[in-house]
């Protein structure tokens, strides 16, 4: 199964699109790695409620999805989900405050945010699977905000894959789907531009394999921030 940027052809009608008007991240595994405060967050509240705490894979295998969907997998249906969810909430401006378990951009991704937030005809968006007001604070520490013109989270639109948060990216941004790109690193954000009509970009420091990124629809799979700034200049200037 293909697994670089230079072992997948390009798709007739996918990358020949132009022009690229909007580019829209997924935030974890792709733009910070959250591993730490993910597996930290889940082994306190699982341990809370008194419940046997999830695996290293399985919790981070459900990365991408709201955090109500990954608890009712996780805990089961029967879990105080509810419950559950609110004790992230008090639980995740502690974390964050503790260096060991903040998200850590991943390196050279600000300054691509920063060099593309630049340019004059392209804006950059965000779809996360956290709710806008845990993804806000993310993004003031990073100083990351004036970055993205449309955030969509998992408040304002149902789980991945499900299509609604690019398709609300659009809507916001006045932009088509042959006008846009989207990047993540799980199968869900594969699933979800395929089913929204976008091109789409598998990274390969996340949290899904990349042979699994390529089975999902992925367009293009890089393994560096250099190749996923190369693969975003082509496509810009195409």
């Amino acid at each position: 199964m293909p697994a670089s940027i230079d072992d997948i052809p390009m798709t007739a009608g996918i990358f020949e699109r132009k022009p690229l008007k909007l580019i829209i991240f997924d935030f974890d595994g792709t733009l910070v790695d959250s591993r730490s405060l993910i597996l930290e967050s889940h082994r306190i509240v699982f341990s809370e409620f008194q419940l046997p705490a999830p695996s290293s894979a399985d919790s981070l295998a459900l990365v991408g999805k709201s955090l109500d969907v990954i608890l009712t997998q996780l805990a089961g249906p029967s879990a105080p989900i509810l419950e559950m969810v609110r004790a992230y909430d008090l639980l995740l401006p502690q974390l964050r405050a503790d260096s060991a378990f903040a998200e850590k951009p991943f390196d050279g991704v600000g300054d691509l945010l920063a060099e593309l937030s630049s340019a004059s005809d392209t804006v950059l968006g965000l779809a996360t699977g956290h709710r806008t007001d845990t993804i806000a604070p993310a993004l003031a520490e990073l100083r990351w905000t004036d970055f993205f013109k449309t955030i969509q989270a998992a408040d304002t639109a149902p789980s991945k894959p499900h299509p609604a948060m690019l398709l609300q990216a659009l809507a916001a941004t006045g932009v088509i789907p042959e006008h846009a790109m989207f990047i993540g690193d799980t199968t869900f954000d594969m699933e979800m531009a395929q089913a929204a009509g976008l091109r789409s970009i598998g990274v390969g420091w996340g949290y899904h394999q990349t042979e699994r990124l390529a089975a999902t629809g992925a367009h293009r799979i890089v393994q560096s921030v250099d190749q996923l700034r190369d693969c975003i200049r082509t496509a810009l200037s195409e």
